[in-house]
């Protein structure tokens, strides 16, 4: 009882305080341009080639022939610490030679191009660069209204991640996302230049900023002047950033991650106070532990080593990885081990068969392996910190409806709604039962029904 006044009294104490404070000190931020035209071609600007042409993913035997050479010749050399056979150190020695062994012997590479070939794929040219897209659309006659959906992955992954999410978006009745014949989704799901299938960018410059604007104009090429969107890691910044740039374009936004600044005093308070009396502020029970310490501690500090490397000097960190099927495997695997479940990194084999098949796992390596663009992959991270633009937009408010499906296994989302919400026209905000950073991948279900619900919810206004 005690502790129910002490809510009652502190809480509309704070929010009034913050209130005030809000009233009286923020200004309202300043609508910053942003260039509406760039060139990652080769050679001086010319007119983009705006043909659709059709794509079949189609890797050359003698690439497969010279991965296995090289996996034959993978060299070990270090071994696992006796009293640490896990993943704490990184990618533990002992299950490496076990994904070697499965990746030779085992894995079919031409079993999983087929499913890379299952829905309809082209490829376009925007601002220079070739754009490779899957553009899958549902059976009409089956469902009352279809709506356009702009799909974004992130890394380490890429669109290979997408597979199960898929026909559950195209076909919610059948894979029992929805119970009604009312929407499905038309999903055009684009590979980040760089990522995938997808050219590379030639020029420097290309940041999240510059691919929400590619990726808006690839909507538009398709047909598509508004349209919703829905994304995680690399997909909800871009398509975050797309939101900003163009609200008239977008019906709404989802994010299985998501995050807000605090840039405004609310925010600030928020993100200060609530870490004192997270159980005061915070309406989940899941945020009841939240701390801005203990999230810089225990997860920015041990798990953004990474980001360090690919925003400083990516070419350097990549040289060894695109030499090296064993090094890129390692380094990519570990994180599809910690960001799905951080618990995991005190297994001996990482849990990363716990949610995912090694085929699963290898086909999004064998991506990156095959078309050689570990490098430009992580030039996206220096690119992010290198625009001018991109952090100065990232705190203006998103005014278009937004909805969250925050999963508690994520570890680079765990903000509340109520620290969301002051960067954000944050309509919803469901914590899953499970699930970690790659959604889509490990939770197609939930997100898929989370998606239809919002999408639903809007269509009906």
């Amino acid at each position: 009882i005690e502790m129910g006044l002490l809510k009652l009294v502190i809480v509309p104490a704070l929010v009034a305080v913050a209130a005030f404070f809000a009233y009286t000190t923020l200004v309202p931020a300043k609508k910053l341009d942003f260039p509406r035209q760039g060139w990652f071609g080769t050679g001086k600007i010319r007119n983009d080639d705006i043909t659709i042409s059709p794509f079949k993913v189609a890797v050359p035997e003698g690439v497969l022939e010279d991965l296995k050479k090289r996996l034959s010749n993978a060299r070990i050399s270090h071994e696992v610490l006796e009293d640490a056979d896990s993943f704490e150190y990184g990618f533990n020695a002992n299950y490496l030679k076990k994904v070697v062994e499965h990746w030779q012997t085992k894995f079919d590479w031409r079993k999983q191009e087929a499913i890379l070939n299952t829905w309809p794929q082209f490829t376009t040219e925007i601002e220079g660069v070739k754009v490779h897209f899957y553009h899958a659309k549902p059976d009409a006659k089956k469902y009352k209204k279809i709506v356009p959906l702009l799909l974004v992955h992130g890394w380490p992954g890429n669109v290979f991640e997408f597979y199960k999410i898929l026909p559950m978006l195209l076909d919610p009745v059948a894979h029992k996302v929805a119970t009604r014949n009312g929407i499905a989704f038309e999903v055009i799901a684009p590979s980040i230049p760089g990522y995938g299938f997808s050219d590379a960018p030639k020029k420097t410059g290309f940041s999240q900023l510059a691919a929400a604007r590619v990726f808006k104009k690839l909507m538009e090429r398709v047909g598509h002047k508004k349209f919703y969107l829905q994304g995680g890691d690399w997909g909800s910044i871009i398509n975050s950033q797309l939101a900003r740039m163009y609200p008239e374009s977008v019906y709404g936004l989802h994010l299985n991650m998501a995050s807000a600044s605090p840039n405004t005093p609310l925010g600030l308070f928020y993100a200060v106070a609530g870490s004192i009396f997270p159980q005061y502020l915070f309406n989940h029970k899941h945020h009841h532990t939240y701390s801005t310490i203990k999230l810089f501690t225990e997860v920015l500090l041990p798990e953004s080593g990474y980001m360090h490397l690919q925003a400083t000097k990516p070419d350097t960190v990549g040289t060894g990885l695109n030499d090296s099927p064993l090094g890129l495997a390692a380094y990519i695997l570990e994180k599809f081990s910690t960001w799905t479940n951080p618990e995991y990194r005190k297994l001996a084999d990482g849990g990363l068969t716990k949610k995912f098949t090694l085929d699963e796992l290898l086909t999004v390596v064998t991506i990156y392996w095959t078309q050689g663009n570990i490098v430009a992959s992580q030039r996206f991270y220096k690119e992010c910190f290198a625009d001018p633009n991109n952090f100065p937009l990232t705190n203006q408010y998103i005014s278009v409806p937004t909805a969250h499906a925050q999963f508690p296994n994520e570890l680079f989302d765990k903000q509340p709604a109520e620290i969301i919400a002051t960067g954000m026209n944050l309509t919803s905000q469901v914590v899953m039962p499970d699930g970690g950073h790659f959604a889509a991948f490990e939770q197609p279900f939930h997100l898929a029904s989370h998606v239809f619900t919002f999408v639903s919810g809007l269509e009906k206004k």
